[in-house]
């Protein structure tokens, strides 16, 4: 899925649009047991409460993709014989109505996912008429130029929820006529695990795929993963890219790693993804290591030094691993840290931070063209 098909998706979760009747779920508690399984029909409660559990699925398909949401490709013997697939598709097929679908889906996740507080799963089935897009992507009715009707996209989203107790506060009881400290139990947070099934790829149903959502960056919950998904290859997770990259990078310069070089790596892979960007090209952006590889030659790191890089990519990802930019990178963040200081510069003004050493004494310098504060009062630099 793209960043357009997942906006437009988030789109038909609203009051006015969702073809959804009614959420279910259940409330699981920290070992792991169903205290209840529950329904609530939208057209028996407020409209603000069903609101709240839109908003709650939305969440479930924010934050980036490759990041926080991944993509799931099931194998065609998956497909036509995997019992996980097969749970799946019932449960869309029967618009999760299929009873002793919904009991096993609620055990695999039960007997699988660790919490430290109790949690609720969310399930919500949804049908979207999908509008025919005519020129300049916008969206004319949902017919097709040969006169069909477009298709009707239909899904499941599952949010898992912590429920913590909520924050102390002082409210107003009329009874007793005074303020008092009350604490709300039982709230439901916002979900750190979830998924979208089946994905909707080039604006049409994709039964082989299923988008997976993650609140952390630092793991991918393998064992959720393995209940719901089964054996599917997965990713590495965006944090650990992150810093696996950095290793990559620091053992294959060793002594060249300075600052110098470190800021042009950085710059070279900045201008690729400005490169993906204008170009409107939909497809997220992945670099291969050949592209890695001939980033760092163009930045001048010497051609003995690229053996030692195959080695140690190889190691970290897999030679035919594929990096994702925005995973290794952060273009808005640009910060030198020593034991006692941190500095961070605005983006696109790393050319004023350098490094030298005077009289045997390392230093990081920062060129000051404008005003200097010091704790909010405006100081001089004197000679």
């Amino acid at each position: 899925m793209i960043d357009k098909e997942l906006s437009e998706i988030k789109k038909t979760l609203s009051v006015k649009k969702a073809a959804a009747t009614s959420v279910k779920g259940c409330y699981i508690n920290a070992e792991g047991r169903i205290i209840t399984t529950f329904e609530r029909s939208f057209g028996l409660i407020e409209e603000a409460e069903i609101e709240k559990y839109l908003a709650i699925f939305k969440r479930t398909l924010s934050g980036g993709l490759q990041k926080n949401l991944i993509d799931i490709a099931f194998s065609p013997e998956q497909v036509s014989e995997g019992e996980e697939y097969k749970l799946l598709n019932t449960l869309k097929k029967s618009s999760l109505e299929d009873g002793e679908a919904l009991s096993t889906f609620y055990e695999k996740i039960a007997s699988t996912v660790k919490s430290k507080d109790n949690y609720a799963v969310l399930l919500l089935f949804n049908s979207y008429d999908v509008p025919f897009k005519g020129r300049n992507d916008a969206l004319a009715a949902d017919i097709h130029e040969d006169g069909g009707l477009g298709e009707v996209y239909s899904y499941i989203l599952c949010a898992l929820c912590p429920v913590k107790a909520g924050k102390s506060a002082l409210c107003y009881d009329p009874i007793e006529k005074t303020f008092t400290n009350s604490r709300g139990e039982g709230t439901v947070c916002a979900p750190t695990l979830g998924f979208l099934f089946p994905a909707f790829d080039g604006r049409q149903t994709n039964i082989h795929n299923a988008l997976f959502y993650t609140r952390s960056t630092e793991e991918l919950s393998e064992e959720f993963l393995s209940a719901i998904f089964g054996k599917t290859p997965l990713p590495m997770p965006a944090a650990e890219q992150f810093r696996s990259f950095r290793t990559v990078l620091a053992e294959t310069l060793e002594e060249e790693c300075s600052l110098h070089m470190a800021k042009e790596v950085r710059r070279k892979i900045c201008e690729r993804m400005e490169e993906h960007k204008d170009s409107r090209d939909p497809e997220p952006l992945a670099l291969s290591k050949k592209e890695v590889r001939d980033m760092l030659l163009d930045c001048g790191v010497a051609d003995e030094k690229m053996e030692n890089f195959s080695k140690n990519y190889n190691d970290s990802f897999g030679p035919a691993a594929d990096l994702t930019p925005k995973n290794i990178v952060d273009p808005k963040h640009f910060e030198l840290r020593t034991p006692e200081v941190l500095i961070k510069v605005s983006p696109g003004h790393d050319e004023l931070i350098d490094t030298k050493i005077i009289d045997g004494v390392k230093y990081i310098l920062v060129r000051a063209d404008g005003d200097v504060e010091f704790n909010g009062l405006s100081v001089k630099i004197r000679s």
